[in-house]
Order: C-alpha cells, then sequence, then structure tokens
C-alpha cells in the first residue's frame, strides 16, 4: 500500500509559501505529517532508521554506480527550515510501522524566483521499483496546480535530463541559470561518514548542469487541447469510419471505470496505466491485445489523467 508522508522541519515559517503548499498537502490531500519528536527534529535519524540499512557507497538511497546526490546533501536540505520533504512509502497493510522509502521530493517556494524549486528528487535506488519517483512528482505537479502556482524549476543532474524532458520539462533559455540564492548545485556522490550532523555538507564546484522549467498551466493546457483533438477524432472515426486512434471496447470501458471506482485516497491519487494494468489481469483476468492496450492508455488519458509511467 503507497502511502505520502511531509517531513516539515523546525523552524519552517508558518507563514512562508512553502509551508502553504505543505498544509495543502495535508488539508486537501490527506497527506500525514512525520512527528518530528520521534527523531529529535533531526531528518538525519529518520534516514538512518528506516532509509539507510546499512547502505554503503556507491549504492545509496540516491546514488547508484557512483552517479546520484549525496546523502549529506538530500539531510542538509531536508533539515534547512526552508524547505519541505514529500516522501512515498509502500507499507505493510497489516503493519504500518513496516513499510520503505520510495522517492523524495525536497522543495521550496522561491521568494527570488517565485517558483518552485525541487532542490532534492531521488527514488530509491536499491529498490528495483520503476515509476516511484515519477507517483511523487506528478503529485508535487497536481498540489500546485491545485494551488495556482504553475513554476517549477530545477538544476539537474546531466543524465537526468533526457528523465526531465520526457516529464516536459524545459531547458532553460536565459543565459543566467535560475538559482536559489542559497543552493548550491548537486554533483556526484563521494563516500560519507554516517553522521547525524546538521552541519552545511562540504562546499562542491559550480556544476555546469542547466537550468530547467516547467510552467504547469501551459502543460496542463496542452493536454486539453489533446484530449479535445482525440474527442473530435473520435467522432470523425463515428462518421467516417476512418482513425488512426483505436477505441477502447465498452465492454472493457466499463470494468476499468468500476476498477478505479474502487480505488480511493493514495491509491487513486497515485494510480498509473500500469497499476490498473495489473489489476484488470489480477482481478478480471483481462490480458490485453495489442489493439486494447494502445486504446486503454488512450481512455485512461483522456478520462482520468492517469498516464503511462
Amino acid at each position: 500500500m503507497t502511502n505520502l508522508v511531509l517531513w516539515i522541519p523546525t523552524g519552517l515559517d508558518p507563514a512562508s509559501r512553502t509551508m502553504d503548499i505543505a498544509n495543502v498537502m495535508k488539508d486537501d490531500f490527506h497527506v500525514s505529517q512525520i512527528n518530528n519528536d520521534l527523531y529529535n527534529n533531526n531528518f538525519a535519524e529518520y534516514y538512518d532508521r528506516h532509509i539507510r540499512q546499512n547502505e554503503t557507497y556507491p549504492l545509496t538511497f540516491c546514488s547508484k554506480d557512483a552517479t546520484g546526490v549525496d546523502v549529506s546533501y538530500l539531510l542538509y536540505y531536508a533539515n534547512k527550515p526552508t524547505y519541505a520533504t514529500i516522501l512515498s512509502l509502500e507499507s505493510n497493510p497489516d503493519d504500518p510501522a513496516d513499510f520503505q522509502v520510495l522517492a523524495i521530493i525536497v522543495f521550496r517556494l522561491s521568494p527570488t524566483v517565485g517558483s518552485v524549486k525541487i532542490q532534492v528528487f531521488c527514488s530509491n535506488q536499491k529498490l528495483a521499483i520503476k515509476g516511484a519517483g515519477t507517483k511523487l512528482l506528478n503529485f508535487l505537479k497536481k498540489t500546485l496546480i491545485h494551488m495556482n502556482i504553475h513554476g517549477v524549476y530545477l538544476n539537474p543532474l546531466i543524465g537526468a535530463i533526457p528523465y526531465y524532458r520526457g516529464q516536459q520539462f524545459k531547458t532553460h533559455t536565459h543565459r543566467r541559470k535560475v538559482y536559489d540564492t542559497s543552493s548550491p548545485s548537486p554533483t556526484k556522490s563521494k563516500p560519507k561518514s554516517k553522521s547525524k550532523s546538521k552541519s552545511k555538507p562540504k562546499s562542491k564546484p559550480k556544476s555546469k548542469d542547466p537550468t530547467m522549467t516547467i510552467n504547469l498551466r501551459a502543460t496542463k493546457n496542452w493536454t486539453m487541447a489533446k484530449t479535445k483533438l482525440r474527442a473530435y477524432q473520435a467522432l470523425t472515426r463515428k462518421k467516417h469510419g476512418k482513425s488512426h486512434y483505436p477505441m477502447l471496447k465498452a465492454s472493457i470501458s466499463i470494468i476499468i471505470d468500476k476498477i478505479i471506482g474502487g480505488l480511493y485516497g493514495d491509491h487513486r491519487e497515485m494510480a498509473t496505466y500500469r497499476d490498473i494494468v495489473r489489476l484488470l489481469e489480477e482481478t478480471e483476468g483481462i490480458v490485453l491485445s495489442d489493439y486494447d492496450d494502445t486504446a486503454l492508455r488512450r481512455y485512461l488519458e483522456d478520462k482520468y489523467q492517469i498516464y503511462n509511467y
């Protein structure tokens, strides 16, 4: 069972926009908050208890094969009282205390830029679970759109650029990078000793990694435009019998509607195309043909905004 939780550092300004985002996640999307007192107000203790699991360099939560973000870098920004951290967990339904952390995003709304800065974003490199990071990123996007916040930016590692392009981020066109005033750029991981200190990580050389941005309003409008286009093409197919867009069979669409209607909470918010296909096979014993597979992708995108991640 997938759950979302928030780490809010002690000292985060209750009147800040970052806190506003965290409060909307809690109030409108029922995300629970981690009790800081259980970890002495230090995310490093939470990391040691629930994430580290005797990890050794070069394989850590955020890095693999010496590529990724330093543990010290993650801990520093998760503890910094201008940021909030959203985590996705895979929990044992019979024992909520038995869980694994799947993905983490450390973010803030930068007053100097007027957009949300993603400072750290990574999925668990020690687990072979695909799509967990994308689900969490999509949840952050959904929250921001809900709040009428449309700008998001980050400074990715070079190897992560293709992923972000696939998520519709664009390389910033201006020469001057969009940096948060206190945010050094992440670099490849280096071996670090296990430490619970809140001290700032050692200074790093300036990264050549570009800034990438996304306008969520423009992305949403483009999605709506594509939906209208597909609806028109479906109408054309109905009238003229010609279209290269396959239509989902009515019998399957009824079953899909029933499956999605039975989802609730995080299961609904975090659902992906692969989750629906798995449920279709497990609960109904239906294995889709290539035609129905393509049609289902269109159906889920257009009706439920569930994507192929």
